[in-house]
């Protein structure tokens, strides 16, 4: 008897056959890797928000969470909103407006004013961070070469080059002392010293210290004699701080210049103006005339229109005095120091000068010209 049920024989797979159990697992490992992906891609997209204030947060020494700085800015956003609905509100009642208008201006300032609040605080903050981040980068300039005169007298008495920077650091060395200690860190924890380097050159915007940084890791791989090349990138250094004092100084004139016609010359004449255009127009009030008009034929003169009044004068002439006054502290800082940045104390300073200028010059012109009108 022949057995019906016989058994096939199990054919060889070839290369890239599967069959359909096999692709099952793969199938599902699929698509949880695209899950994963899609999630991975939207925590990058929610990370893009906090990189520029993350950035700047390690760039200017602040140890905190930068989620926790847009929370701050969202609800301070949402309390200006909220204060500006309040006052919005109130006046609607108070005028009696329509319940439509009220609703509508509520809308905008919920949709389009919240967004701009947003805008202009993390603007705000962010500009405040780099002021910060300047002044830190000032500071390592400041201290660098003194830094590196120590450092190559090390090296000189016998010390290997990452012994030698941790034994320059000195506590009023401040920010630079803090970033040797965490090169320190970097190399103990097994990371190359030429990288540790590079890495904080780039943590700040300084054209002195990543060239000095480049110079030092060249002469790490090349093996040079690194006692030599620190004491001349310090001797370098206090060359180019000496060449910039020379040429602000030579440039003295332009800075008096700009100065005294800003806070100076521009407030005296705005109050000249402003007084004479009150003379001016009291003249015109007092005369009268019978057509409204002076002389005859082509030269004629109406002086019977509006004029311009004095208080709206004085609010354009302390508008422009402050703005002129804004710029020309600008362009003094950058004219003796090459930076916008170092004249923002100025700022306030300049725009009070000139105000203080109108204001005192136009009392006085006001008491002079009182006398003859």
């Amino acid at each position: 008897m022949v057995n019906k049920f016989v058994t096939k024989k199990s054919t060889p797979k070839k290369k890239g056959e599967e069959t359909k159990e096999e692709k099952k697992p793969e199938k599902k490992e699929r698509r949880i890797k695209s899950k994963f992906d899609k999630k991975s891609k939207k925590r990058e997209k929610k990370k893009f928000f906090t990189k520029i204030i993350e950035e700047r947060l390690e760039k200017s020494g602040y140890d905190t969470d930068p989620r926790i700085i847009r929370k701050k800015i969202i609800l301070s956003s949402v309390v200006l909103a909220a204060v500006l609905s309040i006052a919005v509100i109130a006046m609607g009642v108070a005028n009696d407006a329509r319940l439509g208008i009220i609703l509508l201006m509520l809308l905008s300032i919920w949709t389009l004013f919240l967004f701009l609040f947003y805008a202009l605080l993390a603007l705000i903050y962010c500009l405040l961070l780099d002021i910060k981040i300047y002044h830190r980068t000032k500071q390592i300039e400041e201290v660098l070469p003194d830094f590196l005169q120590l450092a190559s007298a090390n090296i000189s008495a016998g010390m290997p080059i990452d012994r030698a920077l941790w034994f320059a650091v000195r506590p009023k060395f401040g920010v630079l002392a803090v970033e040797i200690e965490e090169i320190a860190k970097a190399t103990i924890a097994g990371e190359d010293l030429d990288k540790a380097l590079i890495n904080f050159s780039r943590k700040y915007d300084s054209k002195i210290l990543k060239e000095s940084i480049s110079l030092i890791v060249a002469g790490i791989r090349a093996g040079g004699e690194l006692s030599v090349l620190l004491n001349k990138i310090s001797l370098n250094i206090q060359e180019t701080k000496l060449m910039r004092k020379e040429i602000s100084a030579n440039v003295t004139t332009y800075v008096i210049f700009i100065g005294i016609a800003t806070i100076v010359a521009a407030p005296i004449l705005f109050a000249l103006s402003t007084e004479l255009l009150g003379v001016v127009k009291e003249i015109t009030t007092q005369v009268e005339f019978d057509s409204g008009g002076v002389g005859r034929g082509f030269f004629s003169f109406d002086f019977s229109g509006e004029s311009i009044s004095k208080e709206d004068f004085m609010t354009f002439a302390i508008i422009i005095i402050s703005i002129s006054s804004f710029f020309s502290a600008a362009i003094i800082s950058t004219i003796q120091r090459g930076n916008i940045k170092d004249g923002l104390k100025t700022i306030p300073f300049f725009i009070g000068i000139g105000l203080i200028i109108y204001f005192v010059a136009l009392g006085l012109f006001s008491y002079a010209l009182s006398g003859f009108f």
